[in-house]
């Protein structure tokens, strides 16, 4: 479901283009080694964000361990650009949801599952047939393994 929102983009509204200025400025005694200093640059001037931008944003805050006040969570957008990340998101998804639901209801077949088609079978390489062990090798070498089975099981 979520695929069909790769490409996407959405606008970034310039009051959180102006809350990442701000952030920023707070986040004194960073440098471009900081995590989030080159992403706060960036967004800074940014009319749109991707759909990806959105996502790397959200796992930079789900996996942060540390607290509100270090530099890295500041300079990703702190709360506010977390939660507007994560509403973002949800929306984006429950609109493709809603839309897929909206499909099936007016009698379209599942919008969830991905139409494809079965490999045919019937024109199948050579390579790509299931041999049996003693047709994987060399007669001579096949030929050994009988002889050798004989006289094993006579013993």
């Amino acid at each position: 479901m979520n695929s069909s929102l790769y490409d996407k983009e959405i606008e970034f509204p310039s009051d959180k283009r102006r809350h990442m200025k701000i952030c920023f400025d707070k986040a004194v005694g960073a440098d471009a080694n900081t995590e989030g200093y080159l992403r706060n640059k960036e967004l800074q001037n940014q009319k749109f964000i991707s759909y990806k931008q959105l996502k790397r944003i959200k796992n930079f805050f789900d996996n942060f361990k540390g607290n509100e006040k270090e530099l890295p969570f500041i300079l990703n957008g702190g709360v506010e650009i977390k939660n507007w990340v994560d509403n973002e998101l949800r929306r984006m998804r429950d609109y493709i949801k809603m839309t897929k639901t909206n499909k099936m209801n007016t009698g379209m077949q599942n919008q969830f599952l991905d139409p494809h088609e079965k490999k045919d079978f019937t024109n199948v390489r050579a390579s790509q047939k299931h041999l049996k062990t003693t047709e994987k090798y060399d007669v001579a070498v096949t030929e050994s393994l009988k002889r050798i089975n004989e006289i094993m099981s006579k013993l």
